[in-house]
């Protein structure tokens, strides 16, 4: 995807009906998984072959009958077609998949399901039992020399607290997704008697949860996410630069109200993963706008009994920010009249420390550079749309 395409949303499958904020996360996970898959299996092209395992420590099936609507099979046939992709490259890729459930009845949902609807190209298994317990069991199926995803995506948050997580965030060559079950947690936040709870789970101190109370809700929110982000990033294994702990997220929000439901953290020490992931959240949030214009339409519909004529009237482009301004200053801010090498690990860095889309770094470069006020000095040519290739260690100048 680059980065000022227009993205058309998909139409919301039946299936996903009632459960739109599923599908928003799905899309997601498709989307990334397949795109680091793919650029982890042709960096092992010198290799000739690669061991690549995704484990989902919450897998269900939850709420619902139609299985090829769930994570389950999402993860099964991204990973079955990126084997394909790869083959034609000349990369031999095993890929492995563990499932882990709790639930006795949708274990068993779970264990049909793989033993019937398992691509040939998957070796799939899974474990029957808590999470929590069969933590050193994930990690022997892991291995130490494959690359492992991990998707975590629990019905509770007790389980996803840091040190819980610890063992698998110090496991290397890993990368995380985890809901981060924000409407939960921060209810769970202003209760007195669970607040010791949420500072261990935070991995911060219980006066850092109670400096919470005096704070807006937008602050509250950033402050929140931004104490797991850190904690997530801390108990990783030490690494060095540019191979260092990143976190970036995607909001979804409540399909009912204009506040967050939940926020995807990724959680990885590439570089380049902070990006890719950044750039398909750019498409994830065309895709909430969509799910949550057909849920207005929906409502409308239902109160007044009448079809919405102008229901294919939704929105099929991601907005871009309201504060454009506040970009072009960052920019402004950090160049220098002696060249800045920007390269992967500097954008990352940027895309960590503001939350903005590359696209809209991008978009600000074009502005600065049109009205002369910043110069691409290894640009060869004229670029309209992505001035700068972090990727090619490009220089950028203040004019």
């Amino acid at each position: 995807m680059t980065e000022n395409m227009t993205v058309t949303p998909p139409t919301i499958p039946p299936a996903y009906k009632g459960r739109e904020q599923a599908w928003i996360k799905h899309q997601l996970l498709e989307s990334y998984l397949e795109k680091l898959v793919l650029i982890v299996g042709m960096a092992a092209r010198k290799q000739d072959s690669i061991e690549i395992c995704y484990v989902d420590c919450f897998s269900g099936p939850w709420g619902t009958s139609e299985l090829e609507s769930t994570s389950i099979a999402v993860s099964l046939r991204t990973l079955a077609k990126c084997r394909e992709a790869l083959a034609q490259f000349g990369v031999s890729a095993t890929m492995r998949a563990l499932y882990i459930e709790r639930d006795d009845q949708a274990y068993a949902n779970l264990q049909s399901y793989l033993q019937g609807s398992t691509p040939s190209a998957v070796q799939s298994s899974c474990r029957h039992g808590d999470f929590i317990d069969l933590r050193g069991e994930i990690l022997d199926w892991s291995g130490s020399n494959a690359f492992t995803f991990f998707f975590i995506d629990p019905k509770g948050w007790k389980s996803i607290g840091i040190e819980k997580l610890r063992p698998l965030l110090q496991r290397p060559r890993s990368e995380f997704l985890i809901n981060f079950i924000y409407d939960f947690i921060n209810r769970t936040a202003s209760m007195g008697e669970l607040q010791e709870d949420i500072a261990e789970f935070l991995g911060v101190s219980l006066e850092d949860v109670l400096r919470l109370e005096d704070l807006s809700p937008q602050d509250r929110e950033k402050k929140l996410l931004g104490h797991y982000r850190a904690s997530l990033k801390s108990a990783l294994p030490i690494q060095k630069p540019p191979y260092v702990g990143r976190t970036s997220y995607v909001r979804v929000l409540d399909s009912n109200r204009e506040r967050a439901k939940y926020h995807l953290v990724y959680l990885s020490s590439h570089p380049k993963g902070t990006i890719e992931f950044m750039k398909i959240s750019h498409g994830v949030e065309a895709i909430q706008q969509r799910v949550r214009a057909e849920q207005r339409k929906d409502k409308r519909e239902e109160e007044t009994r009448v079809r919405d004529m102008f229901a294919d009237e939704m929105p099929m482009t991601a907005e871009g920010l309201d504060n454009a301004s506040d970009v072009d200053k960052y920019w402004l801010t950090l160049l220098r009249k002696e060249p800045t090498v920007v390269d992967d690990a500097l954008f990352a860095d940027i895309l960590e420390a503001t939350d903005w889309m590359p696209q809209d770094l991008q978009a600000s470069l074009v502005r600065l550079i049109d009205a002369g006020r910043v110069k691409n000095i290894d640009a060869t040519n004229a670029r309209s749309s992505r001035p700068l290739h972090p990727e090619d260690f490009e220089r950028l100048i203040l004019l």
